[in-house]
């Protein structure tokens, strides 16, 4: 009788681990392709560091993305992309102190002269601060996208023209 009772709780946990698989196999391959537009600028969201997509060019990082956005003197560019770095440092440091805080409070928490209260206080503590770096990062990619997208609002239309100089006279594409 205990073969048979192992065999039944071998098969169960052998189609829940089945079930698992399955249902991380649907949720990973359910992602959407990004459009990219080859006339405008692309930000790429879920890869880090933050990518842009520009005529053909790959800009990542702050000193990549100073020059694509201040060469246009658009103060509004700017306001956002300085909210991004600054929401980006910002939770940087958060996250760095919510994780060093929660680590101490495990420390402190197997220790037995302190106070459970307190290590229970900086765990708690530690993951809030955690949480809220995180969010500030997810703000700052907001402002970079939102940044992308007024680029392309003013600066990507495309256009044709005729110019003329001198005794020539030929097209102009400006993008």
């Amino acid at each position: 009788m205990v073969i048979v009772r192992i065999n039944s709780n071998y098969l169960r946990m052998k189609k829940i681990f089945f079930l698992m698989m399955a249902s991380l196999m649907v949720f990973f391959s359910s992602h959407a392709q990004q459009r990219i537009d080859p006339k405008g600028m692309n930000y790429l969201a879920p890869l880090e560091p933050n990518t842009i997509i520009y005529h053909d060019t790959v800009f990542t990082g702050v000193r990549q993305f100073k020059p694509l956005f201040y060469r246009m003197n658009d103060p509004q560019l700017e306001i956002f992309f300085k909210k991004h770095q600054s929401n980006k440092v910002i939770g940087q440091i958060l996250s760095f102190i919510g994780t060093v805080t929660t680590a101490v409070g495990i420390a402190e928490l197997s220790d037995d002269h302190t106070s459970k209260g307190v290590a229970w206080t900086l765990i708690g503590g530690g993951f809030a601060v955690n949480l809220t770096g995180g969010y500030m990062m997810l703000m700052g990619r907001r402002n970079l996208a939102t940044a992308v997208v007024l680029f392309n609002q003013r600066y990507s239309q495309a256009s044709l023209g005729i110019g003329l100089s001198g005794n020539q006279a030929g097209l102009v594409y400006k993008f």
